[in-house]
């Protein structure tokens, strides 16, 4: 029989009771859990709910492919933790497995506003829960341990991206961590116990899942271009995998941090980012953290452009080496294309503007766009009408331009859009362009462009459905 059993949360001294008590074996509990849970999420959670027995899908599909052969008798049972905050809300589970000291923490989802110390732009997927008979919705992104074993940090972040995907879109599967491990390809070696991930490995895994990967990094004086590439793959939604070459680490990079704008107040610094050529800012320039899911850390950890001496990651977005980013079969046409192009047209006359422009440049799908467009009161009529009716790919490149008042007030004044199907060498990718007296727009029907002038395009809200914007929970009402 499944039972459950509650545990009061007074204070963070109160996960002791984990331990302490009998209502948990030893063998899937050990002092790292229990200071894990105090430190993150303290006293703002009111109960802890445990499940017993659990039979994990994830550790059961490694345990039969490797604990099962160990001469020491390892459980095939789990625990399952819930958590309830202090307002009676499900926040989320964790699994505890029966394996090594420190590593005992498998599929967690956890919501992470409880976590945040400030707002966050970030990917996450809707996960049931079921509990006592009853369903739970959690709002999260999925983390657990590596075991060091049979799994290392690479296959967690593969995981982790994989279940996200499966969860979230029918067209993908939710493969366990064991049917991850075995599709590693041979001919590096046995699997187990795994020695790590190359990002050729990692590539080679996702492409078995039906993804069209693009591994990018390697060269150490490119970094800058490099984090270029990934906050636009980052605003586009899309989870990645990160490695550090110097930390021998991969983990998965799942959204950004606060966007600073208030730096654009700031004359010598605005000089300093701005392309001198075409007077652009790229948004990536004002962001200064991304939020990782790290296998040795709790979930949502921030990390700097540079290392925090106060942060719990001991690694920084310069260090990142390598980015593996599982695109779908329509996204042909990738981020560096789409700039060059875009810094072409800026440069012969293409776009019109005056002063410095703030450009924003991520991936969407077309019914998306055509959803967003439906939606905004304050759109132009003529644009609206053209977006909603336009043939487009599957998946669109969006580039969006804004003076600087506007970009403070999250408004748009130009925009164009990119066919992601469209070939490397493919000089003409556009559908559509606008600036605030224009549009141009491809007619795939008739093979012509069209131009429709001396309209007057206000600002309009930027676009904003990719990643979903996290305010912190007030702690001290939380209390």
């Amino acid at each position: 029989m499944i039972s459950y059993q509650s545990i009061e949360i007074n204070e963070k001294k109160s996960y002791g009771q984990l331990l302490d008590s009998c209502c948990i074996s030893d063998k899937h509990i050990d002092s790292m859990v229990v200071d894990f849970l105090g430190k993150y999420l303290g006293d703002l959670i009111s109960k802890v709910i445990i499940e017993w027995p659990y039979y994990d899908q994830d550790y059961l599909s490694i345990y039969y492919i490797h604990y099962s052969k160990k001469f020491k008798n390892y459980p095939k049972y789990c625990y399952r933790l819930h958590f309830i905050s202090r307002r009676g809300e499900y926040c989320g589970c964790t699994v505890l497995r029966p394996i090594i000291i420190g590593k005992k923490m498998g599929k967690t989802y956890i919501k992470p506003e409880l976590l945040l110390k400030e707002r966050a732009y970030l990917v996450r997927g809707e996960y049931n829960v079921h509990i006592d008979g009853m369903e739970e919705l959690v709002d999260a992104f999925p983390w657990m341990m590596q075991d060091t074993d049979i799994t290392t940090c690479a296959h967690i972040a593969v995981w982790s991206v994989l279940r996200y995907y499966g969860n979230r879109f029918v067209n993908y599967s939710c493969p366990t961590l064991g049917e991850i491990v075995e599709n590693v390809h041979e001919e590096w070696g046995r699997k187990t116990p795994s020695v790590g991930l190359t990002p050729i490995q990692v590539s080679e895994i996702l492409s078995r899942y039906g993804f069209y990967p693009i591994i990018r990094g390697g060269n150490k004086n490119k970094t800058d271009l490099l984090l270029e590439e990934t906050f636009a793959y980052i605003e586009s939604g899309i989870p990645i995998i990160a490695m550090c070459e110097s930390k021998q680490h991969a983990f998965s990079v799942i959204g950004h941090g606060e966007i600073k704008k208030d730096i654009l107040d700031n004359d010598e610094y605005v000089n300093k980012i701005r392309e001198p050529e075409t007077n652009i800012i790229l948004h990536s320039k004002l962001i200064n953290s991304i939020y990782v899911m790290d296998d040795n850390c709790f979930p949502y950890r921030r990390v700097d452009k540079y290392i925090d001496s106060e942060s719990d990651v001991p690694y920084s977005m310069y260090e990142i080496s390598y980015v593996v980013v599982p695109l779908y079969a329509r996204m042909q046409l990738e981020y560096h294309e789409v700039y060059n192009r875009f810094i072409g047209l800026v440069k012969y006359g293409g776009m019109k503007w005056e002063g410095t422009r703030i450009v924003r440049i991520y991936l969407t799908s077309s019914d998306l766009l055509k959803n967003y467009a439906k939606s905004q009161g304050n759109m132009s009529s003529i644009l609206k009408n053209i977006i909603i009716h336009l043939n487009m790919s599957k998946y669109v490149w969006c580039i969006d331009t804004s003076d600087v008042e506007e970009y403070k007030e999250g408004k748009v004044s130009g925009k164009v859009i990119i066919d992601a199907t469209a070939g490397t060498k493919d000089g003409e990718p556009w559908l559509l362009m606008h600036d605030k007296g224009e549009v141009r727009f491809y007619d795939v029907l008739k093979d012509t462009n069209e131009i429709i002038k001396n309209i007057n395009i206000e600002p309009y809200a930027e676009y904003a459905h990719n990643l979903d914007c996290i305010e912190v929970y007030n702690k001290e009402e939380m209390r």
